[in-house]
């Protein structure tokens, strides 16, 4: 069975031709059982990492409260996990190429199961759960990327579509059940015990894969050179200032704070660094192999459109479980419920995406169907959100949210990588990654910055006009203070629990409103991906494969299909 399709670019570099065939040989000896074997185990792991990702937010309410935190530091716990995750996202095919496969998988879920350890015994302790979860994100960061590109290499053609199938429904049905099972375990005993359920899960993952994976480099490399770590130790230090000082800059004021701008200056500086010391002829082990990298004119034209799909993941998942638990008043349970249907529309969006919109659309037309479907949802969701939603208006509005986002997710993957050579597509996948991972990180501070300023002036502009409405203030103010006489007791205060009562109504108003204008700017940056989208479209054309030197013997490749590409 051949795996590799002949579409090296003809400027291709030594490396990616020896790498072609080195993956050749590899993979031709595994059987296919033992390949969906190996696809399905890491993918086991990777779908409790996502899981517990998408469900965190949830249990912050409820983590704020046993820890003694404020919400300003309770937000660390997210911050840090997102610094982790994404310089682990950085390092990865770097890894990869370092230690082996199974070896990086390995090493990454003993930091992921430490991490998550430290949060079991971090009850109340606010040092031990942040340090606990900047371990976790150091080990998650490594499973998606790494399931995905094992899908591109393992399975070509028509095969490649079955193996994402069962690989989506392996990761839907954790999203879909994991939250409510944290929800659950989070009103019913404590919320550091729900981080007990990943463990039976990593366990039988990481035994999976070190019976299943191979041993040794699945990436070819040179053997006798030296391995080059400052070029990791910069990209991770400058994602490391970038990620915090973006998190934290709207608390703290931003440049007001010397330590924000020194931070966003570091991050510049050692992002140069990294890139000339990667980018050096004699680096034989490079982070990323940047040259070829540049030459993929999709990535590149696709720049803006990744980076907003992953604002929209990010901005998304932090703005939902808020609404449901500052707003509605839903239990962490009934949050998780919620939570559930988005993944559930996710899921069911890959799946028709994967077999329905991408096959007659392609990339470029299916993102464009997601971005429009998004911009359709968002509207939807300014219009219906209000303090006193029924369930069964909300339910759909966040199902069709994962459902549009489906579409977009995998359409931009897909213009990005579908064409790329398969010795390429480590460097190209974690690239992907890694520019999605940026985008959702700046979506998120983006909501959090945006929150903050909208709250300000909706609450201001509230209390204004309550003001103005001085007779009608009054009138409910009274109404307030005669509900509290009437069922409050003798050592009640009517006059201040009615003005208690305004104030809650004031603050949970305000909240709602900025939510609102959230999902409007959700909705405007979405019009404006649908736009760059359409001015930058790339067509890309296979390339003839190189011509041969008749004094070296041809590259053992064979033809396989086009593959329809990964989420």
């Amino acid at each position: 069975m051949g795996f590799l399709a002949p579409n090296i670019s003809p400027t291709a570099e030594r490396w990616e031709l020896e790498e072609q065939q080195f993956l050749n040989s590899i993979l031709s000896g595994l059987s296919y059982r033992r390949r969906m074997a190996i696809l399905l185990s890491v993918g086991l792991v990777a779908a409790v990492e996502i899981s517990n990702r998408l469900s965190i937010n949830v249990v912050l309410p409820d983590m704020q409260g046993n820890v003694g935190a404020s919400s300003d530091v309770i937000s660390w716990v997210v911050t840090l996990y997102n610094v982790g995750f994404l310089c682990s996202l950085a390092v990865g095919a770097w890894m990869t190429r370092v230690i082996g496969t199974r070896r990086h998988l390995l090493f990454s879920i003993g930091l992921y199961s430490a991490g998550a350890t430290g949060c079991v015994l971090s009850a109340h302790s606010l040092e031990l759960l942040l340090v606990s979860r900047l371990i976790m994100g150091f080990g998650g960061g490594a499973f998606l990327v790494r399931v995905i590109i094992l899908a591109g290499l393992m399975f070509p053609g028509k095969q490649r579509i079955f193996a994402l199938t069962c690989l989506n429904l392996l990761l839907s049905t954790f999203e879909i059940f994991y939250p409510v099972s944290l929800g659950w375990i989070t009103d019913t005993f404590h919320w550091n015990y729900a981080f007990l359920i990943d463990f039976p899960f990593l366990a039988i993952g990481a035994f999976l894969i070190w019976k299943g994976v191979p041993r040794g480099y699945l990436f070819q490399r040179d053997r006798n050179a030296r391995v080059e770590v400052w070029g990791a130790i910069l990209l991770i230090a400058s994602m490391a200032c970038l990620v915090t000082a973006t998190s934290r800059g709207e608390r703290d004021l931003w440049f007001e704070s010397s330590w924000i701008g020194l931070a966003l200056l570091a991050s510049a500086v050692l992002f140069i660094a990294f890139l000339w010391l990667d980018s050096r002829p004699q680096n034989t082990s490079p982070v990323f192999h940047l040259h070829m990298i540049w030459r993929q004119a999709s990535l590149r034209a696709s720049f803006l459109v990744i980076l907003v799909v992953g604002a929209f993941f990010g901005a998304g998942l932090y703005v939902v479980p808020q609404y449901l638990r500052f707003v509605q008043d839903y239990s962490a349970t009934q949050a998780g419920g919620f939570i559930s249907m988005y993944t559930l529309g996710l899921g069911v969006g890959l799946q028709l995406t994967l077999h329905v919109f991408l096959p007659r659309l392609g990339g470029p037309r299916t993102c464009a169907t997601g971005l429009i479907l998004l911009i359709v949802t968002y509207a939807t969701i300014v219009y219906i959100w209000t303090p006193t939603t029924p369930t069964a208006v909300l339910a759909p509005g966040i199902f069709f949210q994962g459902l549009s986002l489906a579409p977009a997710l995998i359409g931009a993957s897909n213009i990005v990588t579908s064409n790329v050579p398969i010795a390429d597509i480590d460097d190209i996948s974690t690239t992907y990654y890694f520019v999605r991972q940026i985008g959702n990180t700046f979506g998120v501070t983006a909501a959090t910055v945006m929150f903050d300023r909208r709250m300000t002036l909706h609450s201001s502009r509230l209390l204004d006009i309550a003001n103005r409405l001085d007779a009608i203030t009054r009138s409910t103010l009274g109404q307030y203070a005669n509900l509290i006489h009437r069922n409050g007791g003798g050592s009640s205060d009517p006059g201040l629990g009615a003005l208690q009562l305004f104030q809650d109504n004031v603050i949970t108003q305000s909240r709602l409103l900025s939510y609102i204008d959230i999902y409007f700017g959700l909705a405007v940056l979405a019009a404006v991906a649908l736009v760059s989208l359409a001015v930058t479209r790339v067509k890309p054309k296979l390339a003839p494969p190189n011509t041969p030197d008749p004094n070296k013997p041809a590259p053992s490749w064979t033809h396989a299909s086009t593959w329809i590409n990964h989420m």
